[in-house]
């Protein structure tokens, strides 16, 4: 697959969606859930970017703030340049056709009482768009355009295959035409021979409609074929946003290196010749996150200063500030250590 090519990072006056400083924690009994801490990105229109990292990173819960379904602790989240961090469901519910999401297993996310047609038609009687005959019409022109057939609209999900009900959640949330769809991990719960339809579905659909998108995933090659720009995340923060071309080409943060080392190549000659970056240890807990660089506890270059002094996500020069870093080792002019070399 080859990566799509990637525009500059949207301005906020452009962005469809921009997120400054975004933090969620979660207090428990059991302490407070660093889940995310201080993320900043944007989406043009037309623009698809890639999350990626760990389980367990915060990329889903940047998602679900993103069109809040959950309230950020701190930040700020601005949709058409419209700040919605704090506005009331009620303030909210008018604007909810302009975001949707695509969550991760269309099974649960599908009433199984409804039957298709009117899962996908909701939203346009809930906006008051459509009634009658012409929801019917939009209805079956909406399951045509994500391939599937118009007598699919009298069935329920249990008697659809797992590919055709993630479909389904992809034509209910385009349905009234919004301008960002955030897809949280939407092939991670479908068979491999299904992924590679959805995605050719999202990305012609995506080109067609020209809305911005937020793709959450762990799967590289997947993010790699769709994504315009990629934001690496770790342990609820960014340390790596760049254009996914220039990304995979030369990931300058560690942590990428590592990421990318673990993502087989489709050649066995380079695969066998590529050096494996095995990191040690397992993600801290974000109950108790570490002092200085949360990654130096596993970074096989980490040096004194990582484990007392946060780095600053900072743009280099030698990509035209397209490329942001967060690593102390990491020069202004993008001069990087090699992690497979510590």
């Amino acid at each position: 697959m080859t990566a799509a090519v990637a525009p500059a990072e949207a301005s906020r006056d452009e962005a469809v969606l921009d997120i400054s400083g975004l933090v969620r924690h979660f207090t428990g009994p059991a302490g407070t859930v660093r889940a995310v801490d201080g993320v900043s990105l944007s989406i043009g229109r037309g623009e698809i970017v890639g999350l990626v990292g760990e389980s367990g990173s915060g990329k889903s819960t940047v998602g679900r703030c993103a069109v809040r379904l959950d309230r950020p602790t701190a930040g700020q989240v601005t949709i058409n340049g419209r700040d919605v961090t704090r506005l009331s469901k009620r303030a909210l519910r008018p604007l909810r056709k302009d975001f949707h999401l695509v969550f991760q297993d269309p099974s649960s996310s599908l009433d199984p009482r409804m039957t298709v047609g009117a899962i996908v038609g909701q939203p346009l009687r809930l906006h008051r768009l459509a009634s009658g005959d012409a929801l019917r019409d939009r209805v079956a022109a909406l399951l045509a355009q994500v391939g599937l057939r118009p007598e699919l609209a009298r069935r329920r999900p249990h008697e659809l295959s797992g590919g055709q009900r993630q479909r389904v959640s992809i034509a209910r949330a385009l349905s009234v035409d919004p301008q960002l769809l955030v897809a949280d991990e939407p092939t991670s719960a479908l068979d491999v021979s299904v992924q590679a339809s959805v995605l050719n579905l999202l990305v012609d659909l995506q080109r067609e409609r020209r809305f911005g998108c937020l793709f959450i995933t762990h799967d590289l090659a997947a993010v790699e074929y769709l994504a315009d720009r990629i934001a690496v995340m770790y342990l609820g923060q960014l340390v790596e946003q760049a254009p996914a071309a220039e990304l995979f080409a030369d990931p300058k943060h560690p942590y990428t290196q590592a990421l990318l080392s673990a993502a087989p190549v489709p050649n066995p000659a380079a695969q066998r010749s590529r050096a494996r970056i095995v990191l040690s240890g397992e993600l801290p807990s974000p109950l108790d996150p570490p002092s200085g660089c949360r990654f130096h506890t596993r970074c096989p270059l980490a040096v004194d200063r990582c484990r007392t002094e946060p780095p600053v996500l900072r743009r280099l020069m030698e990509s035209g500030g397209r490329r942001q870093v967060s690593c102390h080792l990491v020069a202004d002019d993008g001069t990087a250590p090699d992690a497979a070399v510590p």
